[in-house]
C-alpha cells in the first residue's frame, strides 16, 4: 500500500505551497485537485513541468480529482455539455501527468431519491464518457459518497454492473459510508473487485447535523480504520491510499494521522 494525499483539502494553497509543506511527510503520491493543475497552467505553463515537480520529490500522481457529477438534464440543475466537456478535459490533463485514473461523482442526490429516468440517464451518460476513457487509456473511479447515486454496496454495483466497463473502478471511502450508517468492514468484500483508489479519514460524528461532525485523526474517529488497514494488508492491495481532510486543523490531523500510521504498520 501507498500513502498520498488529495490536494483538494487545501484548495486556498497554490500547489507549489502544498509540494513545500508535505516534502518531509515521506508520502508516496499526491492526489490533484483539477483547480490546483488549471492554476498551474495559467501561472507556470507546461503540465510536464508540474510532473517533473512531483517526479524530483519522489511523487506519483495517483489519481486527478474531478468535480463532474453527470447530473445536467435533471431538469437543468447542471449543463451537461461542460460536464462532458470537463471530463475529457481531466482525461487530456491525466495523459499529460501520466497519471492512470480520474476521480469522479456520480449524480447529485441520495440514490434512494433517484427516479428510474435519472438512473438510466446517469448509466447513459457514463457509458459515453467509457468510450472515451478508453480513447485517451485512463480509467475513471466512482467515489463511494453520500447524497449520490453511488451512496451504498447496491447502488455501486448497479452502475458498474449496467455501465459494465473495465474502465470504470471505485474510489473506496468509508468515512461516506458511515454518513449512511453502512459498516465500511461489511462493505469492503463486496466492492473490493473494483476499487483501484482508497480515501481514508475519520470523524466524531454528529449524525443528527453531519456539518458538526468534527474530523480527527485516522484512528480516533468513530470508524475502525485499523481494521481497515489490515484488511486491504490481507487482500494485497497495492494501491494508493490518500489521506483527505479540511478545514483548519487539517494539517495537525494530517500529521497525526501519518505519525500513527507509521506506528501502526511496525506492530
Amino acid at each position: 500500500m501507498k500513502k498520498s494525499l488529495c490536494s483538494s483539502g487545501f484548495k486556498d494553497w497554490p500547489i507549489e505551497k502544498v509540494l513545500e509543506w508535505v516534502e518531509p511527510l515521506g508520502l508516496d503520491g499526491l492526489e490533484l485537485w483539477m483547480g490546483h493543475i488549471e492554476r498551474y497552467q495559467e501561472e507556470q505553463g507546461p503540465l510536464d513541468k508540474l510532473r517533473e515537480k512531483l517526479q524530483r520529490q519522489g511523487l506519483s500522481i495517483p489519481a486527478i480529482s474531478g468535480y463532474t457529477t453527470f447530473s445536467g438534464g435533471f431538469s437543468g440543475e447542471r449543463d451537461l455539455v461542460h460536464e462532458f466537456t470537463s471530463m475529457k478535459r481531466n482525461m487530456d490533463v491525466a495523459r499529460q501527468l501520466h497519471c492512470p485514473l480520474i476521480r469522479t461523482f456520480v449524480g447529485h442526490l441520495s440514490s434512494r431519491k433517484a427516479s428510474p429516468e435519472q438512473w438510466g440517464q446517469i448509466v447513459s451518460d457514463i457509458k459515453k464518457i467509457m468510450h472515451a476513457a478508453e480513447q485517451y487509456e485512463v480509467d475513471v473511479a466512482v467515489e463511494v459518497h453520500y447524497d449520490t447515486f453511488a451512496d451504498n454496496t447496491e447502488s455501486v454495483l448497479k452502475l458498474l454492473e449496467e455501465v459494465s466497463h473495465p474502465r470504470l473502478a471505485v474510489v473506496f471511502d468509508g468515512a461516506n459510508l458511515n454518513v449512511e450508517r453502512i459498516n465500511q468492514m461489511e462493505a469492503l468484500p463486496i466492492l473490493y473487485p473494483h476499487v483501484k483508489h482508497v480515501h481514508l479519514k475519520n470523524y466524531s460524528w454528529d449524525h443528527s447535523n453531519l456539518y458538526t461532525s468534527i474530523p480527527v485523526p485516522i484512528f480516533e474517529g468513530d470508524i475502525d480504520n485499523r481494521a481497515l488497514l489490515q484488511e486491504l494488508a490481507r487482500r494485497g492491495y497495492d494501491g494508493f491510499i490518500s489521506l483527505e481532510y479540511f478545514g483548519d486543523k487539517k494539517e495537525a490531523n494530517i500529521e497525526k494521522s501519518l505519525e500513527s500510521w507509521k506506528e501502526f504498520e511496525m506492530i
